[in-house]
């Protein structure tokens, strides 16, 4: 069987502008799978949307080859903890772990592919890193992306796979800049030429297949709408005064709006927003209101797995509930029993999430000259970065100071694990989160990184105010 259409491999590096380098590492870890054959190949992925998307394209591609594998998930302290395989394909992590693992695995034969900025030390494993080689992992290409690519590299009929590429993206927030680009915008192309994916112009609310669309509004925090985010009285009281129906039979939803119903809508947003944020954002706002959405045609239509942003969630939901192989097997077309379950997942992460949001309320936040927390203890670390993106978003918070949070680790009740997170407007100044708290929880001894608006740490509990300190003094400048 032709595993690989050399004459695909040069077309797609050449039109996508593709750096050769980065093109031939693609290529080799290809040779190194389809070599390893008859062997004990495992791959390890994260627990995130991402990840879980990742770890099924690669599956899938290696299934239609006939070749054997395991699929295990990790969080990133997990990893230690971790068997492997003859040959063992990390997918969205490793880069920065790769001390660690040359310190226990230097002889092993060991592929990573990921798009977390790292250290990149000299080793002897195959690292697929994009940020080596002049693309961004944070905006042009995500860890599902370079899975997808490396499926390509097997067989070019793995085009098909493109649309759960998108889902990780999307779900690592690579499109929230009004549209996806860079190697992500050749994977959507890919999409829509195989008929898999429908992307438009439309309003950047989340749930355009299922939430009523007063829900979108009241929930819409980055930017916050004055008067509306987090009242669904008041956003009610908007669509009514643009004459927008909320209710025809049924609850509407952003894609059961007319576009004359969007455009009003937008403008309006618009409008209320920019007269509440610093002038120096102010022409960044159209394109956090309006930009592209992304369909999964294939899908029933008031499915959560129509939107790609609302299919993120699902795998997220999985993935946070410690049953990732659940979205594993959805993303690989199972929608019998894997998708029941996956629903039930989803309705206990919202629940979980709800009862940690009063938790914080009756917390409290911490308002710092230059960043914002709370004290999450009890609030499970999987979900911790999520309910600090929701608490940000409250009337109560001050959307331009970030935030962080912190919980005990449920197998290490001596290590807090951190998360922060911030407005996408403050990244426009030079914030980058993910730099900044790796470099200060290294000084405490601790581990960390992410990307530039949202990502985490591991530090020790006695050098919480010291770590809290010396992050603040590290982003300082840009707030």
């Amino acid at each position: 069987m032709e595993t690989h259409n050399n004459k695909l491999y040069i077309w797609y590096a050449l039109n996508t502008g593709m750096d050769s380098d980065f093109a031939d590492l693609l290529s080799a870890a290809k040779d190194k799978i389809l070599h390893s054959k008859g062997s004990k190949i495992k791959i390890i992925s994260h627990i995130d949307a991402d990840g879980i998307s990742s770890a099924s394209i690669l599956s899938l591609a290696l299934d239609r080859l006939n070749i054997n594998h395991d699929v295990h998930f990790t969080s990133l302290d997990g990893i230690p903890s971790s068997d492997l395989g003859e040959l063992t394909i990390f997918l969205d992590m490793g880069s920065g772990q790769i001390d660690y693992l040359m310190s226990k695995y230097e002889d092993r034969e060991i592929i990573i592919l990921d798009h977390h900025q790292g250290e990149y030390p000299e080793s002897n494993f195959l690292e697929v890193n994009p940020n080596k080689y002049g693309y961004s992992g944070s905006e042009e290409v995500s860890g599902s992306g370079l899975a997808y690519l490396l499926s390509l590299e097997l067989d070019c009929k793995n085009k098909n796979l493109s649309s759960i590429a998108l889902v990780g993206a999307v779900g690592d927030m690579q499109g929230s800049w009004g549209g996806l680009k860079g190697i992500n915008r050749d994977i959507l192309l890919d999409s829509i030429e195989s008929g898999l994916v429908k992307a438009q112009e439309d309003l950047l609310l989340y749930g355009r297949s299922t939430r009523p669309i007063y829900k979108s509004l009241q929930f819409f925090s980055d930017p916050p709408i004055p008067g509306v985010t987090g009242s669904d009285s008041n956003a009610m009281a908007l669509l009514n005064s643009l004459g927008i129906p909320c209710y025809e039979g049924n609850w509407r939803t952003v894609s059961d709006l007319t576009w004359d119903e969007k455009r009003r809508l937008a403008t309006e947003i618009i409008r209320k927003t920019i007269m509440a944020v610093p002038q120096e954002y102010v022409s960044f706002i159209p394109q956090m209101i309006m930009g592209e959405s992304y369909s999964l045609i294939n899908e029933e239509e008031r499915s959560p797995l129509r939107d790609a942003s609302e299919f993120a969630t699902c795998l997220n939901a999985c993935g946070k509930n410690g049953r990732p192989e659940v979205g594993f097997y959805v993303c690989k077309g199972n929608r019998g029993i894997y998708y029941d379950i996956l629903l039930g997942l989803l309705r206990k992460h919202r629940q979980n999430i709800a009862r940690s949001m009063s938790l914080v309320e009756s917390r409290g936040v911490v308002v710092k000259e230059k960043f914002q927390y709370f004290d999450g203890s009890g609030i499970n670390d999987t979900i911790v970065g999520t309910v600090a993106s929701l608490v940000l978003g409250n009337r109560d918070t001050d959307p331009f100071l970030p935030i962080v949070a912190f919980t005990t680790l449920p197998n290490d009740p001596n290590v807090y694990k951190i998360s922060a997170r911030c407005s996408r407007l403050l990244v426009l100044k030079g914030l980058n989160l993910g730099k900044e708290i790796k470099k200060s929880a290294e000084l405490v001894g601790g581990k960390g990184g992410g990307h530039p608006p949202a990502c985490g740490a591991f530090v020790p509990i006695e050098k919480l105010t010291e770590f809290l300190h010396i992050f603040e003094e590290n982003i300082a400048s840009c707030i």
